[in-house]
């Protein structure tokens, strides 16, 4: 990025993706109020030039001048949507419309997250993707009647630190991890062909600072990997013990990234997980040694005492 500091909104700053943003921002000198209830992300960045609003997006009034808005904040995932299509619609709609009309007032530019399902999927296929395609709808008649300035980020997949736990409901490389580390076997919706565009968080935090340092900046910008990997090739590459289950609506069978604007992704998918399981294996029999020793020197220490 340049020299040049600027102020930054960033709403749901807390989360996966949005913490990665804050940390990324501020690392290249700039300030940013990040805006967030709480109720899913909680990370904090503890640093002078990030200041926190505990609120949510739809009732916050930011005080002070700034250059740009990163929207993140919304209800996520399409299972948790068809569980409470109301909340995901309302919350989501909500939130779009008022940094809608803040970054007409202010005259600077929204950055939105939109989903890529909304390339995929008809907007009718569930409530999140109705939700996020209305909230396009909102942007664009913004900017045809107020001149407003947007831009589409599209988010395929995204993996990595920090990765949000939804439960049941979670991302497919998060809810596998758990599986793992409960001892549970990989849970397959169908056969597992379902293709989806996994993308690191680190090569989306560098696609979005490219974008920020762009003279030109586009309208849609699609920051995944290129590179569709099937559910079940994830599944296998954690060496695990696999289920199959009744296939899931309401999903779309491939999602990629046709024109990704990450130039050279730094990560893939299949190799961030043997790494995470080579890792987890280490640490587990690191944590048995340790327990099997202490005990050792608990027994010693009571025969020694004359227990």
């Amino acid at each position: 990025m340049s020299d040049k500091v600027h102020n930054f909104i960033v709403t749901g700053g807390c989360g996966f993706i949005g913490s990665h943003l804050v940390e990324a921002l501020v690392l290249h000198g700039q300030n940013v109020l990040v805006i967030d209830d709480m109720r899913i992300g909680k990370t904090k960045l503890d640093s002078p030039k990030v200041k926190y609003l505990h609120q949510d997006v739809a009732s916050a009034i930011p005080v002070g001048k700034f250059d740009a808005i990163f929207h993140l904040a919304a209800t996520p995932r399409i299972r948790l949507s068809q569980k409470d299509p109301f909340g995901t619609i309302t919350n989501n709609l909500n939130s779009t419309m008022v940094v809608s009309e803040y970054a007409r007032r202010e005259r600077i530019p929204l950055f939105f997250a939109a989903s890529s399902s909304t390339q995929f999927l008809h907007h009718h296929d569930n409530p999140y993707t109705f939700s996020k395609c209305l909230s396009e709808e909102i942007l664009e008649l913004y900017h045809k009647e107020y001149n407003l300035e947007y831009h589409m980020l599209y988010f395929y997949n995204v993996y990595g630190p920090r990765e949000a736990d939804y439960g049941e409901h979670s991302t497919v490389v998060r809810a596998f991890k758990k599986c793992v580390q409960e001892n549970k076997p990989l849970r397959i919706f169908g056969s597992g062909k379902k293709e989806r565009d996994f993308t690191h968080i680190h090569d989306v935090i560098d696609g979005i600072l490219k974008l920020l340092t762009s003279k030109r900046k586009p309208k849609n910008i699609h920051l995944g990997s290129g590179n569709p990997v099937s559910i079940m090739e994830v599944a296998k590459a954690f060496d695990h013990s696999i289920v199959h289950e009744f296939d899931k609506k309401g999903e779309a069978e491939v999602t990629e990234c046709e024109e990704p604007f990450i130039d050279e992704p730094q990560y893939d998918v299949i190799g961030y997980i043997k790494k995470w399981k080579s890792d987890y294996v280490e640490e587990t029999i690191l944590r048995k040694i340790n327990k099997d020793f202490r005990n050792v020197e608990e027994k010693y220490a009571k025969i020694d005492s004359g227990q």
